[in-house]
């Protein structure tokens, strides 16, 4: 499944690559239940059922501007050992609808990570006879050294190896860079610091033509965060760094009037903040 969105004279295109519905809230969100999410209706059905129960995604975004495409955050990947029992070595058919939406592994020309957790990195390497190899080979990859080192530090071999697995290779093979948290990445592409659930998290903004769009990466999950910024993810990092990032950037993202692409919201997951008193509501775009 694709979808696509245009800012200016920029195609943004989300693939997916695994979508989970009905999650008990409190799975992600320890201070949440079923019965908060419910009090805000607005999210069902595109993020929400009836009961409270919540949505979440795992996707991969492609920009494509001018001559230039773009990769944001390439998700688990295929055959990687994780912790997680449904993200441990699955068969996504996550390279065929890549494909099947227009795009070949030879054009990305740039690989951005908005940080380097398990779910945001894994389709930098695929495994070709025993051995993790680059996938998109002709690809800058973009690093920030503090999550860099982050993702380094937080390695375990045994358990989930995701610096060794999906990182290091990329390195190996001299297709990586570290780029400043705030970097311009050119033709209206800008990083922007957004701490909290990483050391080294950044956002990325997109203008063209006038308008303006955000990739989230994951300084929020859901957008039941928006109404409720007070909610910590269960992997956030620094919890108080985590909610007042969380609240700066809705902010911006309302007063902007950018298009919000939220990494993992599920349904429709581009649209717009509007304020609500002293919260915000996502209000979705087809």
């Amino acid at each position: 499944m694709t979808q696509c969105w245009k800012v200016g004279d920029v195609t943004i295109t989300s693939v997916l690559e695994d979508e989970t519905l009905h999650i008990p809230p409190e799975f992600f969100f320890p201070d949440a239940t079923a019965a908060d999410v419910a009090r805000h209706p607005w999210l069902v059905p595109d993020f929400a059922d009836e009961n409270g129960n919540i949505g979440l995604r795992v996707q991969a975004v492609v920009i494509e501007q001018g001559s230039r495409t773009v990769l944001v955050d390439p998700c688990v990947g295929n055959d990687k050992k994780r912790s997680l029992p449904f993200w441990n070595e699955m068969s996504w058919p996550f390279l065929e609808r890549f494909a099947d939406a227009g795009f070949d592994l030879a054009s990305i020309d740039m690989v951005v990570h908005t940080h380097l957790h398990a779910d945001h990195v894994g389709w930098g390497t695929h495994l070709v006879d025993g051995d993790w190899v680059p996938t998109f080979t002709n690809a800058r990859h973009l690093y920030t050294a503090r999550e860099l080192e982050f993702c380094r530090e937080q390695g375990d071999p045994g358990v989930e190896a995701v610096y060794a697995d999906s990182v290091a290779p990329v390195i190996a093979a001299g297709l990586s860079e570290i780029v400043d948290e705030d970097a311009d990445l050119g033709d209206g592409l800008q990083l922007e610091p957004t701490t909290g659930h990483t050391p080294g998290h950044v956002s990325l903004w997109i203008e063209s033509a006038g308008e303006r769009a955000l990739i989230t990466g994951d300084f929020l999950h859901h957008p039941v965060q928006c109404a409720e910024p007070q909610w910590a993810e269960m992997g956030d990092y620094d919890v108080e760094q985590a909610r007042a990032t969380r609240r700066r950037m809705l902010a911006r993202a309302a007063e902007t009037e950018a298009l919000m692409l939220g990494t993992h919201f599920t349904g429709s997951p581009a649209g717009h903040v509007v304020a609500a008193g002293d919260v915000w509501r996502f209000v979705p775009v087809g």
